[in-house]
């Protein structure tokens, strides 16, 4: 007992001298937790300052994820996602060993993301890694490491931690809006009440220069039928960038375009003091195309989906700002990328794709559906088919782009080379629904 009292007082003392904790001089051996290459575009410019904030994202192992099924209230998800105890423990005994308090540290509801801000130096520490700037083509720039560590035993604990070695970034949309003009004569762009819209074709309904809700149902085959479960079933519509859903135009739209859903209105949930004008727009506000988007969205959704229930949340406010060296203004936009906007899966790191997959999987477990809109550039240079994040992940819908009719095809701009992509995930496995379409989608390409 004197003996371990001895060496007690001995190992005190030198922290006592040296100012820095035991723990933090004995680290547990390292090893490389995930690596990804730099995409194309971007180039190495430095290392990053030492002082540079990094708003780090510490994704916990879900601990009964596996147990997930349909129709579970939030707090079931939660319950169910959380991590053990015990990862819980020695990550906070890392972090601390690390200089990191538990007072400075943020939690999800569940506690499987843990959210900590801390300078570069720092993060290079906890993560053994090294951090540089990286520029893009286009002049931009971020602060990213291509390969990060975890102590060996955390490994198991911990799925994934950005930003790291990311490089995807949101983006706004450019939409461009332009005069329809009138159908081609002959097509029908409305029809009156007392017309059979069961017995029109595609010829009759659709054409590219006027695509209008009838065409849509005719197209895709649901004119005439009722929805099961219009009183219990929602549908939400989000808002952003103060985008608004003005009720008199989208009155104005079925009336038009859908006259048994003239007068079906639609709930507004504004959130953090959004948009909700209801009154016309000045002219300053039509000529910067106010609502045209929003309008577009909530009309679409009535005169195709009607009578379900449309619910739309218009969203204010903006994410939290830290300026550095390299964003001094604040250039932040609440974008919702994952709805509009696919990446090419090899953006993506697998371990961070996976686990944002995990996350769509739990809205799926509380009822929410998700519905988003060759050489390879992974590095490899490899002929493949390119897929895309998340269109891949398995608890997501993905709705791929087509344009013209008899035939409809894929949708293609070879101004831009725009695409709807598609391709076959390297980070996902085929889930056994799919299974039947994919191979009949396969064997039709012959070999090609």
């Amino acid at each position: 007992m004197i003996f371990s009292t001895s060496l007690l007082f001995v190992a005190l003392l030198a922290e006592a001298v040296s100012g820095t904790p035991i723990s933090a001089r004995v680290r547990s051996p390292y090893a490389v937790k995930d690596s990804h290459f730099v995409p194309p575009k971007w180039s190495r410019v430095g290392p990053a300052p030492a002082d540079h904030t990094i708003n780090l994202q510490i994704g916990l192992k879900q601990s009964q994820f596996d147990e997930l099924e349909r129709h579970l209230f939030e707090a079931e998800v939660n319950e169910l996602v959380k991590p053990t105890d015990d990862a819980l423990e020695v990550i906070h005994e890392w972090l601390l060993d690390n200089g990191v308090e538990p007072k400075h540290l943020d939690y999800s509801p569940a506690k499987d993301w843990i959210k900590v801000s801390l300078p570069v130096n720092a993060v290079e520490r906890l993560l053994d890694t090294s951090y540089s700037v990286f520029k893009h083509e286009d002049g931009s720039h971020m602060v990213r490491t291509p390969s990060w560590s975890l102590p060996a035993h955390l490994h198991k604990h911990i799925d994934a931690v950005q930003p790291t070695n990311s490089f995807f970034r949101a983006e706004p949309r450019t939409t461009k809006w332009r005069p329809a003009g009138r159908p081609d004569r002959g097509m029908e762009w409305n029809y009156p009440p007392q017309m059979d819209v069961s017995k029109v074709t595609v010829g009759q309904v659709c054409n590219a220069s006027a695509v209008t809700p009838l065409c849509l149902r005719t197209l895709y085959r649901t004119v005439g039928y009722t929805p099961q479960a219009a009183g219990t079933n929602r549908i939400g519509l989000t808002d952003y960038l103060g985008e608004a859903n003005n009720k008199s135009d989208v009155q104005l739209f079925l009336s038009e375009f859908r006259p048994d859903a003239a007068g079906a209105d639609f709930a507004v949930d504004v959130i953090d003091n959004g948009d909700n004008q209801q009154t016309p727009n000045t002219p300053a506000q039509l000529a910067a195309g106010k609502d045209l988007e929003g309008n577009l969205d909530a009309e679409t959704i009535l005169a195709i989906d009607y009578p379900t229930p449309l619910v739309a949340y218009t969203t204010g406010g903006a994410p939290p700002f830290v300026p550095d060296a390299f964003t001094p203004t604040d250039t932040n936009e609440p974008y919702l990328a994952w709805v509009s906007h696919v990446l090419a899966q090899a953006a993506v790191p697998a371990p961070y794709a996976r686990r944002v997959c995990a996350e769509f999987a739990q809205l799926g477990a509380r009822g929410v559906g998700r519905t988003g809109s060759c050489v390879s550039n992974d590095g490899r240079n490899a002929s493949t088919f390119l897929p895309s994040f998340p269109s891949t992940c398995p608890y997501v819908t993905s709705v791929g782009g087509t344009k013209d009719f008899a035939p409809e095809v894929v949708a293609y701009d070879a101004r831009n080379g725009f695409a709807p992509g598609g391709g076959f995930s390297d980070y996902f496995a085929q889930p056994w629904w799919q299974a039947r379409a994919v191979n009949a989608y396969v064997a039709g390409l012959a070999g090609r």
